[in-house]
């Protein structure tokens, strides 16, 4: 797999920008896997603040590939509909396993940015598919943020304290927002890493 490529692709869409962005990248002439992927980042940006922010490109229809190709092309619809940032998150992640403190170096983030990033992305890309207001849109839980970070983190196998480990267990148990929530980016995480 072309990480470059593909990575340009889901931000950018499948578009000749993708191909321009990764060629960009490249020209930067590095071996370093993560300086490679932040170039890519950036020639992903610079081509969206020219077209001032637009969104991915939209997949063409191909009505000649049954339903995997349908389930793809729902999946890049929705994800073409998102935020440029969740597209990058999602990518790096779902699609190229970065850890957090790779995505933060990729995305010039700190670190402790990416967990509540991966987890809006997550949400946002759910709501997305399913044509519906996101699991955490006005909710009444007081400790939602909190949750959604711990959440992303386990999620992810990032390191979390024992104390955020049993809040978040003990939490979920009488919460149904913040369940409503984890079960949402349960879904999106392998939507998109079925996504071929």
């Amino acid at each position: 797999m072309d990480e470059v490529l593909e990575l340009c692709r889901r931000v950018l869409g499948d578009g000749d920008e993708a191909e321009q962005a990764a060629t960009a990248a490249r020209a930067e002439q590095t071996h370093d896997r993560i300086a490679l992927l932040a170039a890519a980042v950036r020639a992903c940006r610079e081509r969206t603040e020219h077209e001032n922010g637009a969104s991915a490109t939209e997949p063409r229809a191909d009505a000649s590939g049954g339903l995997a190709n349908a389930v793809a092309q729902e999946l890049a619809s929705a994800t073409a509909r998102l935020p440029e940032r969740d597209r990058e998150a999602l990518a790096l992640r779902e699609l190229l396993r970065l850890s957090y403190e790779q995505i933060s170096s990729v995305m010039g983030l700190q670190t402790a940015a990416v967990a509540p990033l991966l987890a809006r992305a997550r949400l946002r890309l759910r709501a997305e598919r399913r044509g519906s207001v996101g699991a955490s849109a006005n909710g009444t839980c007081a400790e939602h943020e909190r949750a959604l970070r711990i959440l992303a983190c386990r999620q992810d196998s990032e390191p979390l304290s024992h104390e955020d480990d049993e809040w978040v267990l003990a939490h979920l148990a009488g919460c149904s927002e913040c369940a409503t929530a984890h079960a949402a980016m349960l879904e999106a995480s392998v939507c998109y890493r079925a996504w071929p």
